[in-house]
């Protein structure tokens, strides 16, 4: 708070008519409440993406093949995505993890995606994945069914069933949609929603790279480093 209170004081002191700069005035506010400083820098931002792979897609829940995952790594790599153009145009280093994409996460509407472990590991890839000198970071993700693994996530988390968090994902028409939905719903009934600790929701609903992203995302909290998630 004392480092937000000095950031909008210098703020006022500035030779500009207050607020003229318009959102810029709130996101430098945002970054020095982070930063713990008035004075707050953006010199060494990351982009963060992890790609993993599901079970679930063996559900007939995704237009598009698990095969996708690696393929659309293979062109972060190449630098042909979308991302690649964002990061050089807000001069962003662009890092991208692939986390066992050879072995999917079991399919959870069958049992649990992973085990405590399997989530654990994920969590300390995504920290590792953090430079040391790094004061900005934005997440994102790469996997093939993992729309299905959020939505369940979420549904567990905060309500519903299936169809309140189901979307089109890659692409699905109405009625694969609705069978994505359901699939979700079955999960809910054998999982639950009551979980003593985010390691065991992860683990029955899965997704090793949303499981780095929330490693990634606990680490830069601890560090008071400002962040912003991708979608």
């Amino acid at each position: 708070t004392s480092a937000l209170d000095a950031a909008q004081l210098r703020q006022n002191q500035l030779t500009k008519p207050q607020g003229s700069l318009g959102r810029l005035e709130e996101i430098a506010l945002w970054m020095a409440s982070w930063q713990g400083t008035d004075r707050p820098t953006l010199d060494a931002g990351s982009c963060l993406i992890f790609a993993g792979n599901h079970g679930i897609t063996k559900r007939g829940i995704s237009a598009f093949p698990a095969d996708v995952t690696a393929q659309m790594v293979a062109n972060f790599t190449h630098g042909g995505a979308a991302i690649n153009q964002l990061c050089d145009t807000a001069g962003l280093t662009l890092s991208v993890t692939p986390w066992s994409l050879e072995t999917p996460t079991a399919d959870f509407s069958a049992g649990p995606a992973m085990s405590h472990d399997d989530v654990l590991s994920a969590f300390q890839a995504g920290i590792d994945a953090i430079p040391s000198n790094c004061d900005y970071l934005v997440f994102g993700e790469m996997g093939i069914g993992n729309t299905t693994s959020a939505a369940a996530l979420c549904a567990a988390l905060f309500g519903g069933q299936g169809a309140d968090w189901a979307g089109r994902g890659t692409g699905l028409d109405d009625e694969a949609v609705a069978a994505k939905a359901a699939v979700i719903d079955e999960a809910l009934l054998r999982h639950g929603r009551s979980f003593d600790s985010p390691q065991a929701l992860l683990s029955a609903y899965g997704g090793r790279e949303l499981a780095a992203i929330a490693g990634g995302v606990l680490w830069a909290r601890a560090r008071g480093m400002p962040g912003m998630l991708d979608g």
